[in-house]
């Protein structure tokens, strides 16, 4: 596996099945900034304690004009079911052949799953933020998520 992607690289064209068919991150994303937000897995406490922070300030996140999607290696039921119990406002979207995870270069082999990372990219689709190792408790990961998308944090 090549190293995560980093900030100036382009936003990945991978083709994969979405919530309504077959697309990209670039057709979700629509001309605005966008948030790839990795998970390992559906219902364990620091993917769920990471999915919710963003689902907690997700109107913040569509005041900065921006899009946010979730991705793991679990398949769309499981979660479907875990969007809906957890009343996130944005997609998450089934990598079962983490092509996604390997276009950006965070998957973990041996697990079968991705790591848990976070990318923001502009508008125009280069990354300008990779936090390939993401910690849901580490408040300056956390907040520079928002700085990348242009929120004045001084």
């Amino acid at each position: 596996m090549s190293g995560p992607l980093a900030p100036g690289s382009a936003l990945p064209e991978v083709e994969f099945d979405g919530p309504d068919g077959r697309t990209t991150l670039d057709a979700i994303r629509e001309g605005r900034p966008l948030v790839v937000a990795f998970y390992t897995e559906d219902r364990t406490p620091l993917c769920t304690a990471q999915l919710c922070a963003f689902r907690d300030d997700f109107e913040l996140i569509d005041e900065l004009g921006a899009a946010f999607v979730g991705v793991s290696a679990d398949g769309a039921a499981s979660q479907a079911s875990f969007r809906e119990e957890q009343g996130f406002p944005f997609p998450l979207l089934a990598d079962e052949e983490l092509a996604l995870a390997r276009a950006f270069g965070v998957v973990d082999e041996a697990a079968k799953r991705s790591v848990r990372a976070i990318f923001v990219t502009d508008a125009s689709g280069s990354i300008v933020e990779a936090i390939p190792y993401y910690n849901p408790s580490n408040g300056q990961q956390y907040q520079a998520v928002f700085a990348a998308l242009g929120m004045d944090l001084s």
